[in-house]
């Protein structure tokens, strides 16, 4: 029978684990019917949720604590109905544990709570659920009634939160796109391509990056730039998953990999490397370095065009051992939407920032200037790349990227709505118009070697 528990058990914990959303249907004391859709987190068996104080769920909750919930990913195949009583816990702001299990799990309800800030946490304590699994094959349903034995075991089962998947988390692997595609622009715009030299720039390059965001993050904490309601870091810290020391150490360790392998390329190719090496290293280690951080003085824009058009100029001096302006310009494009990214950014942490002490391009501009910048960035992008075709420092056929021109327009568009829930997503597009951009030129670098 113990089994027999277990096995349903773990299939209730997957299911939970699995998805992000309940539906709550609640009853008022003179019986009027109310459901809503909200963000969950889970632990040990219970379910926390974040509800607006003014809504008919939470009032009609204040007047009966007993629910019934679905959990589901919108088809009927792997499925938990379920009634339980709940337990207001109070203020989102005021209990950072609870809120904090519905928060990393939610990184999309962080906007939302900074636009309705009179929002409560509470507790779903199931009483007894029905679980339907058809992903492997018909299993009847079946019913689980929770008791303090069933809780115990529950706490017992349920996985323990991951250390290597929140060191991974704290470098943000996941923006590592454009810096991959300076190496391998910098490196196809040479007449040879030594492959050895090639892997090595690509994976000190990933690597100094990954170091300098977890760096970022630390610094960031410290500074008081990044608490549980701001956005932009990898909440490793903030969300509780990892000490701040920790995430330093982790971008100390890869950021001296990547200086291990910079100083071997050098060792391969010429002791010139190391001024732009030199270069790239203030560039990235003071980004974010407190007190005197680039970030942090309205030099941000400036340092991140820098330093992605420096990756590109340095791949191509390691396989050639010339120093040309023509891999610094052709990543212009590119760079430019890469302050794009940051804008959009700073756009939206405008208030955040100033609270924080210090002051970004976008917040010396304030919101209405810092629209046009962003629209004169992404026009400028398009702009350098037709001249740069022109003046033949770029192939023809890298003008393919100008199919990305309508996603540029969209995201000009969002530049100019006053909706904070839009500016959050202004920089996350603005990232996918900067990898769109840097496949075509790509494809097109590709297309001019092999024709």
């Amino acid at each position: 029978m113990e089994l027999e528990l277990k096995e349903k058990l773990k299939r209730f914990i997957d299911i939970l684990r699995e998805n992000n959303t309940i539906t709550i249907s609640t009853v008022s004391k003179d019986g009027k019917l109310w459901s809503t859709k909200a963000y969950y987190g889970e632990e040990d068996g219970y379910i926390y949720v974040i509800l607006e104080n003014k809504g008919r769920a939470f009032n009609n909750i204040r007047e009966n604590p007993n629910i019934f919930f679905v959990i589901e990913k919108g088809e009927p195949i792997k499925f938990i109905q379920g009634e339980g009583e709940v337990e207001i816990i109070g203020h989102v702001d005021n209990f950072e544990n609870e809120r904090t299990i519905v928060v990393r799990k939610n990184f999309p309800v962080v906007p939302f709570l900074k636009m309705v800030r009179d929002c409560s946490v509470i507790r779903i304590k199931p009483k007894k659920v029905y679980v339907s699994d058809f992903s492997k094959g018909f299993i009847p349903r079946f019913e689980i009634e929770f008791d303090e034995k069933t809780f115990n075991l529950l706490k017992q089962m349920f996985p323990k939160p991951s250390k290597l998947k929140a060191y991974i988390q704290a470098t943000r692997p996941w923006v590592i796109g454009i810096t991959i595609s300076a190496v391998i622009i910098g490196t196809l715009l040479s007449p040879k391509i030594d492959i050895l030299k090639f892997i090595l720039t690509l994976i000190g390059a990933v690597l100094i990056h990954l170091g300098v965001n977890a760096w970022s993050d630390y610094f960031d904490y410290k500074k008081g730039a990044d608490r549980w309601d701001t956005l932009g870091s990898s909440r490793t810290i903030v969300d509780g998953l990892l000490k701040p020391k920790e995430v330093l150490m982790i971008g100390t360790i890869l950021i001296l990999i990547s200086a291990i392998i910079g100083i071997i390329l050098t060792i391969m190719t010429s002791f010139e490397l190391l001024k732009i090496l030199f270069i790239g290293a203030i560039l990235g280690l003071f980004y974010a370095f407190v007190p005197i951080g680039f970030k942090y003085i309205a030099l941000g824009d400036l340092a991140v065009f820098l330093a992605w058009s420096f990756i590109s100029l340095g791949s191509y001096y390691i396989q050639t051992l010339e120093l040309s302006p023509i891999p610094f310009l052709s990543f212009i494009p590119i760079s430019l939407l890469v302050v794009g990214i940051l804008h959009g950014n700073n756009m939206r942490d405008i208030t955040d920032d100033k609270k924080a002490g210090y002051r970004t391009f976008a917040s010396i501009l304030g919101i209405k200037a810092s629209q046009f910048y962003y629209a004169l960035l992404i026009i400028s992008s398009y702009v350098s790349l037709i001249l740069l075709v022109a003046f033949k420092i770029l192939p023809i056929w890298t003008l393919i990227a100008l199919l990305t021109i309508p996603s540029a327009l969209r995201n000009v568009e969002w530049a100019f709505k006053p909706n904070y829930l839009q500016f959050t997503m202004l920089a996350f597009y603005t990232a996918q118009l900067s990898n769109s951009l840097s496949i075509f030129i790509i494809v097109g670098l590709l297309m001019n070697r092999i024709l």
